[in-house]
């Protein structure tokens, strides 16, 4: 078994469209609280800071670990 693991980001417009269609979203998408990563489709997205990604990937990783030990994570972005 493998995983890929992709955090949770958003563009301006995608932002936009949230916010629009689901009003009482709790996606966290307050752009002051990310960093902003050049997205290849031209635009900035926004993702969690540096330090946040690795709490997140160390944290999914030791539960996959400990409940998939033979499986492999194929990436994280």
């Amino acid at each position: 078994m493998t995983f890929e693991m992709i955090q949770y980001r958003f563009t301006k417009p995608a932002k936009r469209v949230i916010q629009e269609n689901y009003p009482m979203t709790k996606l966290e998408l307050d752009e002051s609280k990310r960093k902003t990563k050049w997205g290849r489709y031209g635009i900035y997205k926004y993702v969690y800071k540096d330090n946040e990604q690795d709490d997140i990937k160390d944290t999914i990783d030791g539960y996959i670990q400990r409940f998939f030990p033979e499986s492999k994570i194929e990436y994280f972005t």
